[in-house]
């Protein structure tokens, strides 16, 4: 019997918080009807406005500042090379051996690597692009590698077949050497 009672008036309560919420839901929708009520049928017909006098245009906002992060550093908008990569996409990740740009990514594989992305139409990951001495030899590179001087990139795009990928960056323009069992494809112009 106690248990009965229990479940009535949670049941109870159950229906009266939502027939709470339901009017006030309803109370906050027709709020604004009952401010401005439609215009009824009998009634004259508007008078013209007459215009207001024009108030002075008010004072242009000044331009918020960026709000500084807690560490107190200005977040900077990384600077983008072509539509879609970033020029730090194609930094040497030696971690430190040189500034990460022994050399500039080359504006033509640059540009080849932007159509690739198009003609994939879907994200590129560059996972080796410009490379410093050191890192070139860390990871095997042979020592007249396109990435030393910014000539080249390793890539992938997830989802993309490497054959796939291979195909389209040859019709980019793109030498290729495509790496099946790693999973990416080398291009260098």
């Amino acid at each position: 019997m106690k248990t009965v009672k229990k479940r009535t008036v949670l049941l109870l309560l159950a229906v009266l918080t939502a027939a709470g919420i339901l009017y006030f839901a309803l109370e906050l929708s027709w709020a604004p009807m009952r401010q401005n009520p439609p215009p009824s049928q009998t009634e004259e017909a508007p008078k013209p406005e007459t215009p207001a006098p024009e108030a002075p245009a008010p004072e242009a906002p000044e331009p918020e500042t960026p709000a500084q992060p807690q560490s107190g550093v200005l977040e900077q908008q990384p600077l983008m090379v072509s539509e879609h990569f970033a020029r730090d996409e194609y930094r040497c990740d030696c971690q430190g051996s040189c500034d990460g740009f022994p050399a500039e990514p080359d504006p033509e594989l640059v540009r080849r690597v932007e159509a690739l992305r198009l003609a994939v139409d879907a994200p590129v990951i560059i996972t080796s692009g410009v490379r410093c001495e050191k890192r070139n030899e860390e990871v095997g590179g042979v020592p007249w590698s396109f990435h030393k001087r910014g000539a080249a990139a390793d890539l992938y795009s997830p989802g993309v077949p490497v054959g796939t990928l291979a195909a389209l960056a040859k019709d980019c323009g793109l030498n290729i050497l495509p790496y099946y069992r790693d999973g990416y494809v080398h291009v260098e112009i």
